[in-house]
């Protein structure tokens, strides 16, 4: 069913108006002021403007990352990754953006920014490297740290301690996807608990709930669980399009 024409009858014809003012007045637009004209003309006529606004929300979260952390462009970047996948399947400029958003959020996500500084006994990367830079000597010790991970998470599981298992359980969970980023089949099954139980440990730590949907989603849809995604996308940044925001259910 073809909701695009009611969507177009609920959106306000004067933002309508003013977005496209916005982007033909004479000055140049910031990337704030871009990102909202252009999720209002998304929404109206999406094969022209999903693609800019993709485009946009990248840029716009990578100069928020660079003023104020790599955390702080996850929100901009899963909607850009959101945006992306609702461009029509035959679009030539689909799969650039598609790729380009998971780029940028991938490189968010996984800036470790929970990880502990490295050390003589515990190396690590340097910090927001891609891992195909990453040394075999270097990719082997961060991964061959993920036993001990899933020790540590155990132990504090166990002593009820909620709020460090969260953290531990998340450093486990990216060591875990980075490791199965070069293998394109049979990534699901082992990962999937990972994410399923981060989400969990959030909802009953009430912290950083929207970072765990969206770890998740990106995993959903890289999983081609796409209706599952953008529930998990909806739920963490908000309503998209009148995205149904009712949360998954996972056993725990």
């Amino acid at each position: 069913m073809n909701h695009s024409g009611n969507i177009s009858q609920n959106i306000d014809q004067d933002t309508v108006l003013r977005a496209r003012t916005m982007l033909l007045g004479s000055g140049r637009l910031g990337l704030p002021q871009e990102v909202k004209a252009y999720r209002v003309l998304a929404k109206v006529s999406p094969a022209a403007y999903l693609p800019k606004l993709v485009r946009a929300l990248v840029s716009y979260g990578y100069e928020v990352g660079h003023r104020r952390g790599p955390v702080r462009r996850l929100p901009l970047h899963a909607e850009a990754a959101d945006a992306a996948r609702r461009i029509g399947a035959g679009h030539p400029r689909r799969t650039e953006a598609l790729r380009d958003a998971l780029e940028a959020y991938e490189h968010a996500l996984f800036a470790r920014t929970v990880e502990p500084p490295a050390s003589p006994e515990a190396p690590a990367p340097a910090f927001g490297a891609h891992l195909h830079r990453w040394s075999r000597d270097m990719r082997k010790a961060y991964f061959d740290g993920i036993p001990a991970l899933e020790a540590e998470a155990a132990r504090l599981s166990a002593a009820g301690r909620l709020t460090e298992l969260a953290t531990v359980h998340h450093r486990l969970t990216v060591r875990s996807a980075l490791m199965w980023t070069d293998r394109t089949h049979l990534f699901e099954e082992p990962l999937r608990p990972l994410f399923d139980e981060e989400v969990a440990l959030a909802r009953r730590t009430a912290e950083g709930l929207s970072r765990a949907l969206t770890d998740r989603a990106m995993f959903l849809v890289a999983a081609k669980r796409y209706g599952e995604a953008r529930a998990d996308f909806a739920e963490a940044v908000g309503p998209l399009d009148g995205a149904d925001r009712t949360p998954i259910v996972t056993a725990t």
